[in-house]
Protein backbone atom coordinates (compact mmCIF):
# COMPACT_ATOMS: atom_id res chain seq x y z
CA UNK A 1 0.00 0.00 0.00
CA UNK A 2 2.85 2.34 0.76
CA UNK A 3 4.33 1.65 -2.64
CA UNK A 4 0.97 2.45 -4.23
CA UNK A 5 0.74 5.77 -2.45
CA UNK A 6 4.28 6.55 -3.52
CA UNK A 7 3.42 5.82 -7.12
CA UNK A 8 0.26 7.90 -6.89
CA UNK A 9 2.26 10.78 -5.49
CA UNK A 10 4.97 10.61 -8.11
CA UNK A 11 2.87 9.86 -11.18
CA UNK A 12 1.09 12.50 -13.28
CA UNK A 13 -2.66 12.68 -12.99
CA UNK A 14 -3.54 10.30 -15.92
CA UNK A 15 -1.15 7.60 -14.77
CA UNK A 16 -2.26 7.99 -11.17
CA UNK A 17 -5.84 7.27 -12.23
CA UNK A 18 -4.74 4.13 -14.04
CA UNK A 19 -2.76 3.05 -11.02
CA UNK A 20 -5.74 3.64 -8.77
CA UNK A 21 -8.03 1.65 -11.07
CA UNK A 22 -5.57 -1.27 -11.32
CA UNK A 23 -5.02 -1.34 -7.61
CA UNK A 24 -8.73 -1.38 -6.96
CA UNK A 25 -9.29 -4.44 -9.22
CA UNK A 26 -6.37 -6.32 -7.75
CA UNK A 27 -7.52 -5.61 -4.26
CA UNK A 28 -10.97 -7.03 -4.94
CA UNK A 29 -9.49 -10.32 -6.17
CA UNK A 30 -6.99 -10.79 -3.41
CA UNK A 31 -7.15 -8.43 -0.51
CA UNK A 32 -4.91 -10.41 1.79
CA UNK A 33 -1.88 -10.76 -0.48
CA UNK A 34 0.43 -7.87 -1.08
CA UNK A 35 0.65 -7.19 -4.80
CA UNK A 36 3.93 -7.49 -6.69
CA UNK A 37 5.28 -4.53 -8.55
CA UNK A 38 4.95 -6.50 -11.77
CA UNK A 39 1.18 -6.47 -11.41
CA UNK A 40 1.14 -2.76 -12.20
CA UNK A 41 3.13 -2.91 -15.45
CA UNK A 42 0.02 -2.66 -17.69
CA UNK A 43 -0.62 0.78 -16.15
CA UNK A 44 2.58 2.19 -17.65
CA UNK A 45 3.55 3.19 -21.13
CA UNK A 46 4.84 0.07 -22.99
CA UNK A 47 8.06 1.84 -24.00
CA UNK A 48 9.00 3.03 -20.52
CA UNK A 49 11.09 1.16 -17.94
CA UNK A 50 9.13 -0.24 -15.07
CA UNK A 51 11.46 0.68 -12.26
CA UNK A 52 10.84 3.53 -9.85
CA UNK A 53 13.46 5.79 -11.48
CA UNK A 54 11.64 5.56 -14.78
CA UNK A 55 8.42 6.50 -13.07
CA UNK A 56 10.07 9.55 -11.53
CA UNK A 57 11.61 10.57 -14.85
CA UNK A 58 8.25 10.16 -16.52
CA UNK A 59 6.61 12.31 -13.81
CA UNK A 60 9.28 14.97 -14.20
CA UNK A 61 8.79 15.04 -17.94
CA UNK A 62 5.03 15.19 -17.53
CA UNK A 63 5.31 17.87 -14.89
CA UNK A 64 7.53 19.93 -17.20
CA UNK A 65 4.95 19.60 -19.92
CA UNK A 66 2.22 20.54 -17.52
CA UNK A 67 4.19 23.56 -16.29
CA UNK A 68 4.92 24.59 -19.87
CA UNK A 69 1.23 24.23 -20.64
CA UNK A 70 0.29 26.31 -17.62
CA UNK A 71 2.85 28.99 -18.55
CA UNK A 72 1.44 29.04 -22.02
CA UNK A 73 -2.07 29.43 -20.60
CA UNK A 74 -0.90 32.19 -18.27
CA UNK A 75 0.86 33.92 -21.14
CA UNK A 76 -2.30 33.76 -23.14
CA UNK A 77 -4.28 35.20 -20.24
CA UNK A 78 -1.67 37.89 -19.77
CA UNK A 79 -1.86 38.83 -23.40
CA UNK A 80 -5.62 38.96 -23.19
CA UNK A 81 -5.23 41.11 -20.01
CA UNK A 82 -2.86 43.42 -21.78
CA UNK A 83 -5.41 44.13 -24.42
CA UNK A 84 -7.93 45.15 -21.73
CA UNK A 85 -5.40 46.68 -19.31
CA UNK A 86 -4.88 50.17 -20.82
CA UNK A 87 -8.38 51.28 -19.93
CA UNK A 88 -8.05 50.33 -16.27
CA UNK A 89 -4.42 51.38 -16.02
CA UNK A 90 -5.07 54.66 -17.79
CA UNK A 91 -7.76 55.54 -15.28
CA UNK A 92 -5.62 54.44 -12.32
CA UNK A 93 -2.51 56.21 -13.54
CA UNK A 94 -4.48 59.33 -14.37
CA UNK A 95 -5.97 59.43 -10.88
CA UNK A 96 -2.58 58.81 -9.29
CA UNK A 97 -0.93 61.43 -11.48
CA UNK A 98 -3.65 63.92 -10.63
CA UNK A 99 -3.18 63.24 -6.94
CA UNK A 100 0.58 63.67 -7.25
CA UNK A 101 0.06 66.87 -9.23
CA UNK A 102 -2.34 68.30 -6.66
CA UNK A 103 -0.03 67.45 -3.82
CA UNK A 104 2.91 68.96 -5.68
CA UNK A 105 0.93 72.09 -6.49
CA UNK A 106 -0.14 72.45 -2.86
CA UNK A 107 3.48 72.08 -1.74
CA UNK A 108 4.58 74.72 -4.24
CA UNK A 109 1.76 77.05 -3.21
CA UNK A 110 2.71 76.67 0.44
CA UNK A 111 6.35 77.38 -0.39
CA UNK A 112 5.36 80.46 -2.41
CA UNK A 113 3.13 81.62 0.43
CA UNK A 114 6.02 81.30 2.87
CA UNK A 115 8.30 83.18 0.49
CA UNK A 116 5.69 85.92 0.05
CA UNK A 117 5.21 86.21 3.81
CA UNK A 118 8.97 86.44 4.34
CA UNK A 119 9.20 89.06 1.59
CA UNK A 120 6.40 91.11 3.15
CA UNK A 121 8.05 90.90 6.57
CA UNK A 122 11.29 92.05 4.99
CA UNK A 123 9.46 94.92 3.30
CA UNK A 124 7.80 95.85 6.59
CA UNK A 125 11.15 95.72 8.33
CA UNK A 126 12.67 97.91 5.62
CA UNK A 127 9.75 100.34 5.86
CA UNK A 128 10.13 100.41 9.63
CA UNK A 129 13.80 101.30 9.23
CA UNK A 130 12.97 104.01 6.65
CA UNK A 131 11.94 106.47 9.38
CA UNK A 132 11.82 110.14 8.31
CA UNK A 133 14.03 112.69 10.02
CA UNK A 134 11.88 114.95 12.19
CA UNK A 135 13.05 118.15 13.87
CA UNK A 136 10.90 118.34 17.02
CA UNK A 137 11.85 121.83 18.16
CA UNK A 138 12.17 125.01 16.12
CA UNK A 139 10.63 128.43 15.79
CA UNK A 140 9.57 130.46 12.78
CA UNK A 141 8.42 134.06 12.68
CA UNK A 142 7.33 136.45 10.03
CA UNK A 143 9.89 138.03 7.74
CA UNK A 144 10.12 141.84 7.83
CA UNK A 145 7.82 141.94 4.81
CA UNK A 146 5.34 139.52 6.35
CA UNK A 147 5.36 141.38 9.67
CA UNK A 148 2.97 143.93 8.23
CA UNK A 149 0.34 141.22 8.14
CA UNK A 150 1.66 139.27 11.13
CA UNK A 151 3.10 141.84 13.54
CA UNK A 152 5.64 141.00 16.23
CA UNK A 153 4.81 141.39 19.88
CA UNK A 154 6.12 144.78 21.07
CA UNK A 155 9.68 144.48 22.34
CA UNK A 156 10.13 140.98 20.82
CA UNK A 157 11.31 141.93 17.35
CA UNK A 158 13.68 139.21 16.05
CA UNK A 159 17.33 139.99 15.42
CA UNK A 160 17.99 137.12 12.98
CA UNK A 161 16.03 135.74 10.00
CA UNK A 162 13.62 132.96 10.90
CA UNK A 163 10.78 132.77 8.41
CA UNK A 164 9.20 129.53 7.28
CA UNK A 165 10.78 129.95 3.87
CA UNK A 166 14.22 130.27 5.47
CA UNK A 167 13.61 127.09 7.40
CA UNK A 168 12.40 125.15 4.35
CA UNK A 169 15.70 125.92 2.64
CA UNK A 170 17.61 124.58 5.65
CA UNK A 171 15.45 121.47 5.72
CA UNK A 172 16.16 120.77 2.05
CA UNK A 173 19.91 121.21 2.51
CA UNK A 174 20.04 118.95 5.57
CA UNK A 175 17.62 116.33 4.29
CA UNK A 176 15.13 116.81 7.13
CA UNK A 177 11.64 115.54 6.29
CA UNK A 178 9.34 117.18 8.82
CA UNK A 179 9.28 119.40 11.89
CA UNK A 180 7.39 120.61 14.95
CA UNK A 181 7.03 124.38 15.00
CA UNK A 182 6.89 125.83 18.50
CA UNK A 183 5.06 129.14 18.77
CA UNK A 184 7.80 131.80 19.18
CA UNK A 185 7.83 134.48 21.86
CA UNK A 186 8.25 137.00 19.05
CA UNK A 187 4.51 136.67 18.30
CA UNK A 188 3.64 135.66 21.85
CA UNK A 189 -0.03 134.55 22.00
CA UNK A 190 -0.86 135.59 18.43
CA UNK A 191 -0.71 132.29 16.53
CA UNK A 192 -1.86 133.64 13.17
CA UNK A 193 1.55 133.42 11.44
CA UNK A 194 2.34 129.88 12.57
CA UNK A 195 -1.22 128.83 11.76
CA UNK A 196 -0.82 130.13 8.23
CA UNK A 197 2.40 128.09 7.83
CA UNK A 198 0.72 124.93 9.12
CA UNK A 199 -2.12 125.37 6.64
CA UNK A 200 0.28 126.03 3.77
CA UNK A 201 2.55 123.04 4.48
CA UNK A 202 0.42 120.38 6.17
CA UNK A 203 2.71 117.53 5.15
CA UNK A 204 5.80 119.25 6.55
CA UNK A 205 4.85 120.75 9.86
CA UNK A 206 3.10 120.01 13.14
CA UNK A 207 2.31 122.93 15.46
CA UNK A 208 2.95 123.46 19.18
CA UNK A 209 0.95 126.38 20.56
CA UNK A 210 1.84 128.57 23.54
CA UNK A 211 -0.31 128.31 26.67
CA UNK A 212 -1.78 131.60 27.90
CA UNK A 213 -1.96 131.52 31.72
CA UNK A 214 -2.29 135.27 32.15
CA UNK A 215 -5.10 136.82 34.13
CA UNK A 216 -8.01 137.28 31.76
CA UNK A 217 -6.09 135.40 29.08
CA UNK A 218 -7.28 132.64 26.79
CA UNK A 219 -6.48 129.82 29.21
CA UNK A 220 -8.31 126.55 28.60
CA UNK A 221 -10.73 127.90 25.98
CA UNK A 222 -7.96 129.26 23.77
CA UNK A 223 -5.99 126.03 24.12
CA UNK A 224 -9.01 124.01 23.05
CA UNK A 225 -9.67 126.32 20.09
CA UNK A 226 -6.10 126.13 18.86
CA UNK A 227 -6.10 122.34 19.02
CA UNK A 228 -9.54 121.67 17.62
CA UNK A 229 -9.86 124.50 15.11
CA UNK A 230 -6.27 125.35 14.15
CA UNK A 231 -4.90 121.82 14.30
CA UNK A 232 -2.11 122.25 16.86
CA UNK A 233 -0.72 118.98 18.21
CA UNK A 234 1.12 120.16 21.35
CA UNK A 235 1.23 123.05 23.84
CA UNK A 236 4.15 124.78 25.53
CA UNK A 237 4.19 125.80 29.19
CA UNK A 238 6.57 128.73 29.69
CA UNK A 239 6.70 129.24 33.48
CA UNK A 240 7.89 132.83 33.03
CA UNK A 241 4.56 133.77 31.46
CA UNK A 242 2.61 132.93 34.61
CA UNK A 243 1.54 135.86 36.73
CA UNK A 244 4.21 136.93 39.17
CA UNK A 245 4.38 134.77 42.26
CA UNK A 246 2.25 132.00 40.74
CA UNK A 247 3.26 128.55 39.64
CA UNK A 248 2.29 126.25 36.80
CA UNK A 249 0.35 124.21 39.35
CA UNK A 250 -2.16 126.98 39.97
CA UNK A 251 -5.80 126.61 38.97
CA UNK A 252 -5.42 127.66 35.35
CA UNK A 253 -2.22 125.68 35.00
CA UNK A 254 -3.80 122.45 36.18
CA UNK A 255 -6.90 123.09 34.10
CA UNK A 256 -4.84 123.53 30.91
CA UNK A 257 -2.64 120.54 31.76
CA UNK A 258 -5.70 118.36 32.27
CA UNK A 259 -7.34 119.65 29.08
CA UNK A 260 -4.19 118.84 27.12
CA UNK A 261 -4.47 115.26 28.31
CA UNK A 262 -8.12 115.14 27.25
CA UNK A 263 -7.26 116.53 23.83
CA UNK A 264 -4.35 114.10 23.45
CA UNK A 265 -1.66 116.76 23.03
CA UNK A 266 1.63 116.70 24.97
CA UNK A 267 2.79 119.58 27.16
CA UNK A 268 6.31 120.92 26.71
CA UNK A 269 8.15 122.60 29.60
CA UNK A 270 10.67 125.34 28.89
CA UNK A 271 12.86 125.64 32.02
CA UNK A 272 15.15 128.34 30.65
CA UNK A 273 16.53 129.30 34.05
CA UNK A 274 17.14 125.76 35.19
CA UNK A 275 15.20 122.56 35.80
CA UNK A 276 15.52 122.72 39.59
CA UNK A 277 13.39 125.86 39.73
CA UNK A 278 10.40 123.96 38.31
CA UNK A 279 10.98 120.27 39.02
CA UNK A 280 8.46 120.18 41.86
CA UNK A 281 5.71 121.65 39.66
CA UNK A 282 6.43 119.19 36.86
CA UNK A 283 6.39 116.21 39.20
CA UNK A 284 3.14 117.36 40.83
CA UNK A 285 1.40 117.70 37.47
CA UNK A 286 2.67 114.31 36.31
CA UNK A 287 1.40 112.62 39.46
CA UNK A 288 -2.00 114.26 39.34
CA UNK A 289 -2.57 113.85 35.59
CA UNK A 290 -0.73 110.71 34.49
CA UNK A 291 -2.42 110.55 31.07
CA UNK A 292 -0.99 113.88 29.88
CA UNK A 293 2.19 113.46 27.87
CA UNK A 294 5.15 115.65 28.85
CA UNK A 295 8.07 117.01 26.82
CA UNK A 296 11.18 118.36 28.55
CA UNK A 297 12.65 120.94 26.17
CA UNK A 298 16.39 121.33 25.57
CA UNK A 299 17.56 118.54 27.91
CA UNK A 300 15.91 120.40 30.76
CA UNK A 301 18.70 122.99 30.38
CA UNK A 302 20.91 120.57 32.33
CA UNK A 303 24.60 121.05 31.70
CA UNK A 304 27.17 118.24 31.74
CA UNK A 305 27.74 118.21 35.52
CA UNK A 306 30.86 119.72 36.99
CA UNK A 307 29.56 120.44 40.45
CA UNK A 308 27.03 119.18 42.97
CA UNK A 309 24.23 121.47 41.79
CA UNK A 310 24.59 120.37 38.17
CA UNK A 311 24.81 116.74 39.23
CA UNK A 312 21.61 117.15 41.23
CA UNK A 313 19.80 118.72 38.27
CA UNK A 314 20.83 115.88 35.96
CA UNK A 315 19.75 113.29 38.51
CA UNK A 316 16.33 114.91 38.75
CA UNK A 317 16.04 114.90 34.96
CA UNK A 318 16.89 111.21 34.94
CA UNK A 319 14.46 110.70 37.81
CA UNK A 320 11.55 112.00 35.73
CA UNK A 321 11.86 108.80 33.69
CA UNK A 322 9.79 107.07 36.39
CA UNK A 323 6.78 108.81 34.88
CA UNK A 324 5.96 106.90 31.68
CA UNK A 325 4.43 109.99 30.09
CA UNK A 326 7.69 112.00 30.13
CA UNK A 327 9.83 112.46 27.00
CA UNK A 328 13.06 114.45 26.64
CA UNK A 329 14.07 116.60 23.68
CA UNK A 330 17.71 116.30 22.67
CA UNK A 331 17.73 119.85 21.40
CA UNK A 332 19.71 123.10 21.59
CA UNK A 333 22.99 121.43 22.54
CA UNK A 334 24.74 124.76 22.17
CA UNK A 335 22.71 126.02 25.14
CA UNK A 336 24.05 123.37 27.56
CA UNK A 337 27.45 122.32 26.20
CA UNK A 338 30.72 123.98 27.17
CA UNK A 339 32.38 122.76 23.98
CA UNK A 340 31.91 123.57 20.30
CA UNK A 341 30.21 121.21 17.88
CA UNK A 342 29.86 118.22 18.09
CA UNK A 343 29.43 118.93 21.82
CA UNK A 344 31.23 115.82 23.02
CA UNK A 345 30.94 116.81 26.65
CA UNK A 346 27.21 116.02 26.43
CA UNK A 347 27.71 112.46 25.21
CA UNK A 348 27.95 110.89 28.64
CA UNK A 349 24.72 112.62 29.59
CA UNK A 350 23.06 111.31 26.43
CA UNK A 351 24.11 107.77 27.30
CA UNK A 352 22.53 108.14 30.73
CA UNK A 353 19.32 109.46 29.22
CA UNK A 354 19.21 106.57 26.76
CA UNK A 355 19.78 104.06 29.56
CA UNK A 356 17.04 105.50 31.78
CA UNK A 357 14.39 106.63 29.28
CA UNK A 358 15.12 104.42 26.31
CA UNK A 359 15.54 105.80 22.80
CA UNK A 360 11.80 105.64 22.20
CA UNK A 361 11.30 108.50 24.68
CA UNK A 362 14.02 110.74 23.30
CA UNK A 363 13.71 113.03 20.29
CA UNK A 364 16.01 115.34 18.43
CA UNK A 365 15.40 119.06 17.90
CA UNK A 366 17.49 121.84 16.40
CA UNK A 367 16.17 125.05 17.98
CA UNK A 368 16.16 126.81 14.64
CA UNK A 369 16.85 129.63 13.86
CA UNK A 370 19.15 130.18 16.84
CA UNK A 371 21.24 127.15 15.87
CA UNK A 372 22.16 128.77 12.55
CA UNK A 373 24.44 131.23 14.32
CA UNK A 374 26.07 128.43 16.34
CA UNK A 375 26.99 125.19 14.55
CA UNK A 376 24.68 125.67 11.58
CA UNK A 377 21.48 123.79 10.86
CA UNK A 378 23.00 120.92 8.89
CA UNK A 379 25.46 120.17 11.70
CA UNK A 380 22.68 120.36 14.27
CA UNK A 381 21.27 116.98 13.30
CA UNK A 382 24.69 115.32 13.37
CA UNK A 383 25.09 115.70 17.11
CA UNK A 384 24.70 111.93 17.47
CA UNK A 385 27.65 110.03 15.96
CA UNK A 386 26.60 107.64 13.17
CA UNK A 387 25.94 104.12 14.38
CA UNK A 388 28.76 102.76 12.19
CA UNK A 389 31.41 105.22 13.43
CA UNK A 390 34.10 104.49 16.01
CA UNK A 391 32.60 107.09 18.34
CA UNK A 392 29.07 105.64 18.18
CA UNK A 393 27.31 105.05 21.47
CA UNK A 394 23.76 104.75 20.08
CA UNK A 395 22.73 101.79 17.95
CA UNK A 396 21.28 102.39 14.51
CA UNK A 397 17.85 101.65 15.90
CA UNK A 398 18.36 104.17 18.72
CA UNK A 399 19.52 106.86 16.30
CA UNK A 400 16.50 106.34 14.06
CA UNK A 401 14.19 106.58 17.06
CA UNK A 402 15.74 109.83 18.29
CA UNK A 403 15.91 111.36 14.83
CA UNK A 404 12.29 110.71 13.92
CA UNK A 405 10.81 107.45 15.14
CA UNK A 406 9.79 108.76 18.56
CA UNK A 407 8.19 111.86 17.05
CA UNK A 408 6.22 109.83 14.49
CA UNK A 409 4.94 107.60 17.30
CA UNK A 410 4.07 110.50 19.61
CA UNK A 411 2.44 112.74 17.01
CA UNK A 412 0.45 110.00 15.30
CA UNK A 413 -0.76 111.09 11.87
CA UNK A 414 1.16 114.34 12.11
CA UNK A 415 2.95 113.80 8.81
CA UNK A 416 0.39 111.47 7.22
CA UNK A 417 0.68 113.10 3.79
CA UNK A 418 4.44 112.92 3.81
CA UNK A 419 6.12 111.36 0.77
CA UNK A 420 7.63 108.68 3.01
CA UNK A 421 4.15 107.25 3.41
CA UNK A 422 3.42 108.46 6.94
Amino acid sequence: MAELLLRLHLAPRPFALLLFASSSSSSSSSSSVSPSPLQYRPCFHPHRNNNLLSIQQHRSSSTACSVSRRHSEKGSLKNRGRRALPFRVLFTLSAAAALVFLRRRRTLQQAKARELMAFRKEEEGTAALAVPTIDTHLHVWASPEESKKYPYFPGQEPTIPGSAEDFLKCMAEAGVDGAVIVQPINHKFDHSYVSSVLQKYPSKFVGCCLADPTDGGGGVKELQRLVEDEGYRAVRFNPYLWPSGQKMTNEVGKAMFAKAGELGVPVGFMCFKGLMLHIDEIEELCKEFPTTKVLIDHLGFCKPPKNVEEEDALNHLLGLSRFPQVYVKLSAFFRVSREPFPYKDTWQMLKQLRDTYGADRLMWGSDFPFVTTECGYTNAWHVLPPANSNEAFFSEKDVKACMGGTAVSLFKGGWKNHSSGL
